[in-house]
């Protein structure tokens, strides 16, 4: 039974405001207490407003609302709980945000009554070792990017899979990717469609200065190494970044290694019914109906 619904919300998105007063307002007519993220503060007139992670920690299930960029939010704050989260996408239909503001009532009524499903969904691990330690560690739903800077020259990857060496390139940076998160950067940098179902680690180089150097999918349980050789920027400072699903990054230095591996954390996210994954990348991707027409 849902007792709590969080709810964490993108203020920048056109009227969230009111959606979210009547999203709270709607919750609670159902017995439902609304635990809102206090980043709405400001623009939403409640006094109940809590931090990030009370309202991650304190829900039964989180609606994030905004675009896919919100939901990977919600699911880092959630983090190791497998609380489910919904998406609603305020704008175009998202690879991870499952319902339209016009379908999220509907939905949340089957939710209440018990009646949806959800998919558990692979994160990927990242461990940073500099001069043989362990200096971070980080979990993506999406994926872990390896980048230079603007002003930086290329870098130099050495990739290991399971200890045993496959390659060294030199390249813009490195995409590791879930298959959830095979449909955004890697997908760009022109990594393949893996449905998100899947568990496998997918590596996607960044603009490698060989043609030689492609897209790999690794086995879920498999390791992948890559050690850093990074030049300096033209102002003397190595400018190399890891980030995490977009959400947070820090600094590499030349000679780090960061090893990848499949984390035993999940992300449950809510199914809508609505659509299924080929229709949602049929849309996104804007590929037309090519049966011949009679």
């Amino acid at each position: 039974m849902i007792k709590n619904c969080g709810i964490i919300a993108n203020k920048r998105k056109p009227d969230i405001g009111s959606l979210v007063a009547g999203l709270a307002s709607w919750l609670e007519a159902r017995g439902v207490t609304p635990l809102v993220w206090n980043d709405l503060a400001g623009i939403l007139e409640r006094d109940d407003l809590r931090p990030l992670g009370e309202v991650a920690g304190g829900s039964d299930i989180v609606i994030a609302v905004g675009g896919d960029g919100t939901l990977l939010r919600a699911a880092r704050a959630v983090g190791d709980r497998m609380i489910p989260v919904l998406g609603v996408n305020v704008g175009s239909l998202g690879f991870l945000t499952e319902v339209t503001v016009d379908e999220m009532y509907e939905s949340l009524e089957a939710i209440l009554s018990g009646g949806f499903r959800y998919e558990d969904r692979m994160n990927v691990d990242g461990a940073v070792y500099r001069d043989g330690e362990q200096i971070e560690s980080v979990t993506a739903l999406n994926d872990i990017v390896i980048n230079k800077g603007a002003l930086s020259r290329v870098i130099e990857i050495k990739i290991a899979v399971d200890c045993g060496y496959v390659t060294t390139y030199t390249a813009d940076g490195l995409i590791v990717s879930t298959p959830t998160g095979s449909t955004a950067y890697s997908l760009s940098a022109g990594g393949p469609i893996v449905n998100p179902v899947m568990e496998a680690i997918i590596a996607t180089p960044i603009c490698p200065h060989t043609l030689a150097v492609r897209p790999m999918i690794l086995a879920p349980a498999q390791e992948l190494s890559v050690d850093l050789w990074a030049g300096h920027s033209v102002h003397g400072e190595p400018e190399v970044k890891l980030t995490v699903d977009g959400q947070v990054g820090f600094d590499l230095l030349s000679g780090d290694r960061i090893v990848f591996a499949r984390s035993e954390q999940k992300t449950r996210l809510v199914l809508s019914g609505y659509r299924t994954f080929y229709e949602v990348l049929s849309s996104k991707l804007k590929w037309g109906d090519t049966r011949r027409k009679s």
